[in-house]
Order: structure tokens, then C-alpha cells, then sequence
């Protein structure tokens, strides 16, 4: 019980802040693709690497690189049903985060006062995908650094490269942090870290090739990244200093690139080096997409705390004879219980921030009676693959199968409504869309019939 200070309380409300957040965080609309192709491949057992979900891309080459974390979703989805998943995926997002809060190091209510705001933009991004996993593996690698676990980063970038495409992310933060690694090393003791850091890296590099895509694996990951960025998704595009949310990280930014300035000396030390060259690998990425903004913070705390001079938050650290253990014990207690409520009850009653029943099952039931073949939005697809599955979709988030040029058509369609030559070109005598797409509109009008229709969804055959 006397263990119980005021910074264990601060300690425990923290990862209480996390486990919420993660384990509230809402299915996206790829999640449930990736199911889907998690159950093909536990069924088929092999790795699903050609279109078999949609008729604008049938049988086209699919570079699924992320084939593993679809087969241990599934596995888990298997097990526990989407409470089991969202908590697996919750775990790694708090794993990452304890390894994060190791790396701050420091007083404990200062490493609160800087990480707690951090996770406001860094939670934006938590739903249960396979980024969950470069999310964990990221700080996983720099902490083997830290402790010159070097050859220990071979097995974790396999693991890593058949998970999430997110690796290749991994081998720029990681080289930046063996770099600095590397030039702390005492000159006598140089030479022979250079040859162990080197051969460790390069068995990295070679385990990003064990995958089922092989050496393409450098080409079609970059390949997908340049796709991706031709499109307007949300998390793709640069964060806006209007958006409320990510203020934490436009504030932390700041203060981490004037404490590199101003207190150059601190870089000198291993520890800080180590953090604060990732960051700034990160940085440029986390400007051009707000998916960065994260993986950024989750260095540039722990390098802020690193930074700061020791008198920074020293009001904070009250003596040892102001704690309650009693009380603050009483108020974790508490506290964790309240959260394993909440938790239980969202599980137990499927509130509908958790987007565990995104689509009407009537509203399948009626597309089921519609006539091939179906148009959808690139947002929807994802949620008809897994709930639908004998339908194939005219679009979903997987990108890779699909030609840039019917992606963008979609959009194109979308924004404007004309839908005549798309709808012509793929043979679409059936729709399933949001009542407030503009095309759901334009095919009413047109006499479309509608089979299903409430304030959400429509779904309208020709």
C-alpha cells in the first residue's frame, strides 16, 4: 500500500485514459475486409494475393502485405468475437504506449504533463487495423536500441514486414536511431558496435524480403504509398493548424524543435540522441499526413522530457510525506473499475460509436434481391466485403487491386453525380449508398427503384 504515491495514481490514470480510448475505438471500414480475408485464408490456407472481392478488379494482382495481421485478427475475431478484437487490438496500442513512457524517463507527473496531451491527436488513428501493429513495433525497435538490443530487431522486422506495410517506416527510424547510437559509442568500442550495428540492420533488410511478395515488396509498398497519396483521404492529408484536436501536436512540435536549438548539449547524451534524430526523421512525415502525427508524437515526447532541464515541472514533484497511499489507492481502484464498466457496458449493449453493426440488415437483405452488378462508395466497400460476401463490390479501401483511374472516377461521380458513363462502363444496375450521395439522389430521380431506404442507407436497383 505505501507504494500507492501520488505518481503511481498519475501513473494509473494514464494507461486508464489509454485503455479507453483504445478499447472504445470505433471499427473502421477496413477492418472488416481485413476479416474477410482473414477467414479466406484460414479456410483456404494460403496467402490471398489476387482480387477475389470486387467485379471491377477481379483477378487482378493483389499485394497483400498484410496478410499475417488479417490471419491473428481473424484468429482472434475467432476466439472472442469483436470484443476479443478490439481488445487485442487495444493491448498493442497500450504496449506501445508503456514502452513510450519508459522512453520519456524523468519524474513521473512531468512525463504526464507532456504525454497526456499527446494522446489526444495520437488516439486519432487506434481503430483495430494492422497499423496497430507499426504503431507498437515502432517504439519496440528504438527501445532494443536504447539497449543495444541490436540483433533482436532481425525477428521483430519479420514479424513487422508480414504484418503492415508501415516497415518500411520502421528501417528509416530505426537507421536514424542506430545512427546516433553508433556515434556515441566510445571511440576504442566504435569500430566493432559499426560491424554489430551493420550486419543487424542488414538482417532487417533482408527479413522486409521474407514475405509472400518477396523482393517486390520494395517496389509495391512504395508503389501503394504513391497511389494512396492521389487520393483525398482524411489521413493522408497534411493536419490543419483549424483542427482542434491536433493542437497538442502542433504545441509539442514547437517546444521540440526550440529545445534542439537551445539546448544542443542534451543532445549529446545517448538516451536523447537516440529519440530526438527519429523525431525528426518523423516530423516531415507527420506535416505531410496526419496518420504521422502519432508515430511522431510517440518519439517527440519522450525526447521533450529528454530535453528539458530539470527545474522544468519541479512544482509538480511534491515530497514523499505529502502522498495518501490509502486514498490514492482507493481512487486507482476506482478508477480502473469504472473504466471495466464502461468497457463492459459498450461491449455487452453494442453502442453505436463502436460501428460494430455498421450496415442495416435489412438493408442486405434488400441487396440481396438486386441485380448485379453493385456500385458503391470506396468508404462502404470494406463493411459490404465481410457482411455481404456473396456480393462483390465495385470499390473498397484495399487500393491496390484497383487502377488509380477508377478510384478517382468514383470520386469523380460522387462529387459531381454524373453517374451515366461509369454505371455504363461496369454494367451497374444496382447501388448501395448513403441516403446523402448525391448519385442516390440522381438515380431516384432517374426511376431508380428503391428496395431499402431510412435516414442512413438506400439501396437502389435499376
Amino acid at each position: 500500500m505505501h507504494r500507492w504515491t501520488l505518481g503511481a495514481l498519475a501513473t494509473t490514470l494514464f494507461f486508464l485514459t489509454i485503455v479507453l480510448a483504445a478499447a472504445l475505438s470505433p471499427m473502421a471500414s477496413d477492418t472488416w475486409w481485413q476479416l474477410r480475408a482473414g477467414a479466406d485464408m484460414w479456410a483456404s490456407g494460403r496467402v490471398l494475393l489476387n482480387d477475389t472481392y470486387s467485379h471491377t478488379a477481379a483477378g487482378a494482382f493483389w499485394p497483400n502485405h498484410e496478410w499475417l495481421s488479417q490471419v491473428i485478427f481473424y484468429g482472434v475475431y475467432r476466439l472472442g468475437g469483436l470484443a476479443m478484437l478490439s481488445l487485442f487490438a487495444a493491448a498493442l496500442i497500450v504496449t506501445a504506449w508503456i514502452i513510450t513512457w519508459n522512453l520519456a524517463g524523468g519524474p513521473v507527473l512531468r512525463r504526464l504533463a507532456i504525454l497526456l496531451p499527446a494522446l489526444v491527436p495520437a488516439s486519432e488513428h487506434w481503430a483495430p487495423r494492422p497499423h496497430a501493429f507499426s504503431l507498437l513495433f515502432l517504439p519496440l525497435a528504438v527501445w532494443l536500441i536504447l539497449r543495444r538490443r541490436y540483433f533482436w530487431l532481425i525477428p521483430v522486422f519479420f514479424v513487422w514486414a508480414n504484418c503492415h506495410g508501415g516497415v518500411l517506416l520502421g528501417l528509416v527510424v530505426s537507421a536514424a536511431a542506430l545512427g546516433a547510437a553508433l556515434f556515441h559509442e566510445p571511440p576504442a568500442a566504435r569500430a566493432g558496435t559499426l560491424k554489430t550495428v551493420g550486419l543487424a540492420f542488414a538482417g532487417c533488410v533482408a527479413a522486409v524480403s521474407l514475405t509472400p511478395l518477396g523482393l517486390s515488396f520494395w517496389v509495391e509498398i512504395p508503389r501503394s504509398l504513391a497511389r494512396i497519396r492521389q487520393y483525398p483521404l482524411d489521413e493522408w492529408l497534411a493536419p490543419r493548424l483549424s483542427e482542434l484536436p491536433l493542437a497538442p501536436f502542433w504545441v509539442l512540435a514547437a517546444v521540440f524543435c526550440v529545445l534542439l536549438i537551445v539546448n544542443r548539449r542534451r543532445v549529446s547524451t545517448r538516451q536523447t540522441a537516440i529519440l530526438c534524430l527519429p523525431a525528426l526523421v518523423l516530423l516531415p512525415m507527420a506535416l505531410s499526413a496526419v496518420r504521422n502525427v502519432g508515430p511522431f508524437l510517440m518519439f517527440a515526447a519522450p525526447a521533450v522530457c529528454g530535453l528539458l532541464p530539470e527545474r522544468a515541472f519541479a512544482a509538480l514533484n511534491r515530497p514523499e510525506r505529502k502522498n495518501r497511499p490509502a486514498l490514492n489507492f482507493g481512487l486507482a481502484a476506482f478508477a480502473t473499475l469504472m473504466a471495466v464498466v464502461a468497457i463492459g457496458y459498450a461491449y455487452r449493449f453494442q453502442v453505436d460509436h463502436l460501428k460494430w453493426t455498421p450496415l442495416p440488415e435489412a438493408s442486405l437483405r434488400a441487396l440481396r434481391q438486386c441485380p448485379d452488378n453493385l456500385y458503391n462508395r470506396y468508404d462502404e466497400g470494406g463493411y459490404l466485403i465481410w457482411f455481404e460476401p456473396g456480393r462483390r463490390v465495385f470499390l473498397d479501401g484495399r487500393q491496390d487491386p484497383y487502377e488509380p483511374s477508377l478510384v478517382l472516377d468514383q470520386i469523380r461521380v460522387e462529387t459531381s453525380g454524373d453517374y451515366a458513363n461509369t454505371f455504363s462502363t461496369h454494367h451497374i444496375r444496382c447501388a448501395y449508398l448513403p441516403t446523402t450521395s448525391p448519385v442516390a439522389a440522381r438515380l431516384s430521380s432517374s426511376g431508380w427503384s428503391a428496395l431499402y431506404r431510412d435516414a442512413s442507407w438506400v439501396v437502389l436497383a435499376q
